[in-house]
């Protein structure tokens, strides 16, 4: 049996360690404001063999010229160094994501504009921070997401050796601003209750997105995976409704057989009557297709325009807002996507198991249901004290007066 090999040089810049080769770079970083050169030492992964050695070497050569044919230039402004960072984020993560990214980054690029980037100091990022509370009126969730893009983009820059040190790091949002800016809301309202819930759909029953609202609120479905539904996902023969299709807005709209997270991809059972309401769907649109004739749009996706022309993402949205300013009587600060939560405060209330409602609606994580939970819980406590406090706390009969 050979030996290990020991730890040591295998090829230029080609080092082995612990029985994996890493290529080794020399490169010069700034250290309290002094250029000094450095080793970096990059993990390839690759088991210490000889013919690894090569590819290793080859994989050095491609990371230097790769690093040669794209020089930094010391003097850059945060506008053009923030845009280097934006088409970097765009190649890692989704359109959606992608689409936060870049609202922060233009708030930066707007702000700083010209500025160099090195001549960047806390001072300025507090005025920064400061401006998008006095400015945009925005909340503080806004200024701190802002703040870490922000960071970010600074702490690539020390990487690549135009600071000495990121500046964002050790500033404070102003909390007197904060708190200033902060928008009432009444968490109870978030949701609706198993009554609120009735109420509303009785109110919008002969609404044209009746049967959308429906379908989000039964199972507790997101904006995209309602808009996704296609009619390729419905399977009237063993009545199972597949939801593996989203409809994403971010800089673009995005319609993908993808799901938010892999407990996102997941199947429901349908009830005959489900069944009849989605055959009903089915023939509304082949009379709108043969009413429109060749002016129909033709798509797979069930939610839609009359003339089969597709909605656009905040269509649904918008849509219940309008219809909930009509209804006083329900809680007017509950979004679109409230009917999502809505879905895990009926079950709640219908005593289902954490682990079970969170299968249902799709939840990456059992946090996530845990908190509307504890929600719904704390409603209910409050009413059931509330209702004994009655029985035993009497106020004065006022008619007697």
């Amino acid at each position: 049996m050979a030996r290990p090999r020991k730890d040591g040089k295998r090829a230029p810049g080609i080092q082995g360690k612990s029985g994996f080769l890493y290529i080794v770079i020399s490169q010069n970083v700034l250290k309290d404001g002094v250029k000094k050169s450095e080793k970096k030492w990059i993990a390839t992964k690759l088991p210490d063999t000889p013919e690894n050695v090569k590819k290793a070497s080859e994989a050095r050569m491609k990371f230097i010229n790769r690093k040669a044919s794209a020089p930094i230039d010391r003097n850059i402004s945060v506008s053009a160094y923030t845009e280097l960072v934006l088409s970097k984020k765009k190649r890692e993560v989704s359109d959606t994501t992608y689409s936060s990214y870049y609202y922060r980054g233009n708030k930066i690029k707007e702000y700083f504009g010209d500025t160099k980037v090195k001549d960047i100091n806390e001072i300025m990022v507090e005025n920064f921070l400061d401006n998008l509370f006095e400015v945009y009126n925005v909340q503080p969730r806004t200024v701190k997401d802002t703040k870490v893009f922000l960071s970010g983009v600074m702490e690539q820059a020390h990487k690549d050796g135009i600071i000495a040190y990121n500046p964002v790091k050790e500033v404070v949002i102003n909390k007197n601003l904060a708190a200033k800016h902060v928008k009432d809301k009444n968490t109870d309202d978030e949701f609706f209750s198993y009554e609120e819930a009735q109420l509303f759909l009785s109110k919008v029953k002969d609404h044209e997105l009746y049967e959308l609202f429906y379908v989000t609120l039964f199972f507790g479905l997101r904006r995209e995976e309602v808009l996704g539904l296609r009619w390729q996902a419905i399977d009237f023969k063993n009545k199972i409704m597949k939801i593996n299709h989203t409809v994403t807005k971010g800089t673009t709209i995005t319609r993908a057989n993808t799901t938010k997270t892999v407990s996102s991809a997941r199947e429901y059972p349908l009830t005959d009557e489900q069944i009849e309401m989605f055959q009903k769907l089915k023939d509304k649109e082949n009379s709108y297709r043969s009413l429109y004739g060749n002016g129909y749009f033709e798509s797979d996706y069930i939610f839609k325009h009359v003339d089969g022309s597709l909605f656009y993402p905040d269509h649904p949205s918008k849509t219940f807002r309008k219809l909930i300013r009509r209804i006083p009587e329900l809680p007017q600060s509950i979004t679109f996507h409230g009917l999502r939560s809505s879905c895990v405060s009926i079950l709640v209330h219908q005593g289902m198991d954490v682990k079970s409602i969170q299968k249902w609606v799709g939840h990456a994580d059992y946090e996530t249901t845990l908190k509307i939970y504890a929600k719904v819980k704390d409603k209910e406590a409050k009413r059931e004290i509330s209702d004994t406090m009655n029985t035993i706390i009497h106020l004065k009969d006022y008619e007697d007066e």
